[in-house]
């Protein structure tokens, strides 16, 4: 009996913990706690960096990585659009999240990414899957094809598609990638020094090889943009876009709404494709000595802190967030502190390097039109890492 009361006051106070703040009220952990028990499980040479690496048993020179990701619930989103217009090809922008969700965080390693597969589980009794996987083929193409112009081969080697309509209330799409480093090559953070700048790369705006000007979300924080951008007549007409016990969908706008400040419509801006930094990280690669290279997606602007070791990342000249996160954090009330932990900001990529190499990176984001500056700096930390953040809102340090 008191084992058992012990266990309910634990899930009392995580359910607490996680209702604490508007993210967590929707069920979300951004910590994602509990993965300890199996990150211990794996063999990674090098704990602490972005990646899981392995040694090739065949080769001990070279790295493995298998990563795998997806798009979180913007598909949800994805399948609004698809329903309120009757066009499967508001699906289409998918491929391009999950390819970038997987790629971008494997070259931040140093990896260079040689195969991938996706997954598509989804309820057939709601969404209609031949349109749905034709046009998913459509956008995975597209990304194959720009990859391979920029220098990245990536082969697709087939995936999975599940009906799952007891499982699944609408659909999920995610992805593995199958990539490979040299180790002598990998990018671990160890190698960060005081003084190194962070060089924060846009999220938004439009890059050269994209066919639209992008709202920068990303797939990170899509649980809290939704409910709190898009009203409840969707949650009535569609009721499968939610679980019934999350008080959620609380916003005023509809899908299709245009809103001035984001030039696109709500659902547009929710479903803007991850940018796939890849061609611009390889850029940089061939230019600068990389020290850290952070993809910021879970964890938004502190996904760094696990970084490296004994490092302070002081992030104090940041650009103005994208209007995108100012409408979110406007209409959902989360305080900007939380919101620079669910959200990337604006900063999608963030390149550690020393001082001369800073041109270096900047020149590689501008071949490709894309905003970049230096957001930062190192410094040193005994004891453990943290990130302080100076922003318009307020300065926020998180240990």
């Amino acid at each position: 009996m008191g084992t058992f009361m012990n266990f309910r006051r634990h899930q009392q106070k995580w359910a607490y913990q996680l209702s604490n703040s508007k993210y967590g009220a929707l069920g979300v952990d951004v910590d994602k706690k509990g993965i300890e028990a199996l990150r211990d499980m794996t063999n990674d040479l090098f704990p602490g960096s972005f990646c899981t690496v392995v040694r090739d048993p065949k080769d001990p020179k070279q790295g493995l990585i298998l990563h795998e990701d997806g798009a979180g619930s913007k598909p949800i989103v994805s399948y609004l659009l698809y329903r309120e217009a009757g066009d499967p090809a508001c699906f289409e922008p998918l491929a391009a999240d999950v390819i970038a969700m997987n790629v971008d965080d494997v070259i931040c390693v140093g990896g260079s990414p040689e195969v991938f597969s996706d997954y598509v589980a989804l309820n057939a009794l709601k969404v209609d899957k031949v349109p749905l996987l034709n046009s998913l083929a459509k956008g995975f193409a597209k990304s194959f094809s720009m990859l391979k112009r920029h220098g990245s081969q990536l082969l697709f080697g087939g995936g999975e598609t599940a009906d799952l309509p007891d499982v699944i209330r609408t659909l999920d799409v995610s992805g593995t990638v199958f990539a490979r480093v040299t180790l002598e090559q990998a990018i671990t953070g160890d190698r960060i020094s005081p003084g190194d700048a962070i060089v924060g790369i846009r999220s938004g705006g439009k890059c050269s090889y994209e066919e639209r000007p992008n709202s920068g979300i990303m797939c990170n924080g899509i649980s809290l943009a939704r409910h709190a951008l898009l009203s409840n007549a969707h949650l009535k007409k569609y009721p499968e876009i939610s679980d019934p016990g999350i008080k959620g969908y609380y916003g005023r706008f509809l899908v299709g709404d245009y809103v001035d400040d984001l030039g696109m419509t709500v659902g547009e801006a929710i479903t803007s494709p991850t940018r796939i930094f890849l061609p611009i990280a390889l850029e940089i690669l061939r230019h600068a000595d990389v020290k850290a290279m952070v993809h910021n997606t879970g964890g938004g602007l502190t996904k760094c802190i696990k970084l490296g070791k004994g490092t302070l990342y002081v992030k104090d000249s940041l650009p103005e967030p994208d209007p995108i996160f100012k409408l979110i954090m406007a209409e959902s009330g989360d305080p900007p502190r939380q919101m620079c932990r669910n959200f990337n900001m604006g900063v999608g990529l963030e390149v550690v390097v020393g001082k001369g190499d800073v041109d270096a990176v900047l020149k590689a984001a501008g071949k490709f039109g894309v905003g970049a500056q230096v957001i930062g700096r190192c410094e040193r930390r005994p004891g453990g890492n943290a990130v302080r953040l100076k922003t318009g809102y307020g300065e926020f340090e998180y240990l």
